[in-house]
């Protein structure tokens, strides 16, 4: 899925921190111009512009087509799920945690959401009780993910519990990831070092 690629991939940089934009004051005011209408067909360029440029590259372009789209009512579990992918390559890992769960009110059943929620939650904000639940949620939505499988592997043995950690990367290993075989080994390794 492209959006835990992304977060794979701002997870492998350096800490970065987000930079402050400025924000130019028009000098009418909203209320001031003329009612334009708005056409579902133009919420829904913009959303399509935003995807166009989170492919290509364009991280805070399409961070303000995804917001455009919302704001010309295209409300949807999508767009707030893409505009959360945007604001956490930028940087605002609270804000994309935000926008994840505006895009789980409006649609609960999405694994990738409650994945990257997950991931944010321990990898920025330091927090596994959440990214477990989050994760453990996703894997419930999602049983034949390995990847996520794999990662509330992770979670429970980062958090000590290898009888659940062993469970998950044997799952995950079933499901054909290889690299889950090598930590299965290596809780199991754990476990029975305990119980000497």
């Amino acid at each position: 899925m492209y959006a835990r690629h992304c977060l794979r991939l701002v997870a492998s940089r350096t800490s970065h921190r987000p930079t402050t934009a400025l924000l130019t004051l028009s000098r009418r005011f909203a209320s001031e111009l003329p009612p334009r209408p708005t056409t579902g067909t133009e919420a829904r360029e913009a959303l399509a512009q935003g995807t166009r440029d989170l492919l290509n590259g364009s991280t805070a372009a399409a961070l303000k087509s995804f917001e455009r789209a919302l704001n010309l009512g295209e409300a949807t579990a999508d767009t707030y799920y893409n505009k959360g992918v945007c604001e956490y390559s930028l940087g605002l890992t609270d804000k994309a945690i935000s926008s994840w769960e505006q895009s789980l009110a409006l649609d609960s059943s999405r694994a990738d959401v409650h994945a990257n929620i997950g991931n944010a939650y321990y990898l920025n904000k330091r927090d596994s009780a959440s990214a477990l639940s989050h994760m453990k949620r996703a894997a419930e939505l999602a049983p034949e993910d390995a990847e996520i499988q794999f990662n509330v592997g992770c979670l429970c043995e980062s958090g000590d519990d290898l009888k659940a950690a062993i469970s998950a990367y044997d799952r995950a290993a079933q499901l054909g990831l290889e690299k889950a075989k090598t930590h299965l080994r290596n809780a199991m390794a754990k476990q029975m070092k305990r119980q000497l």
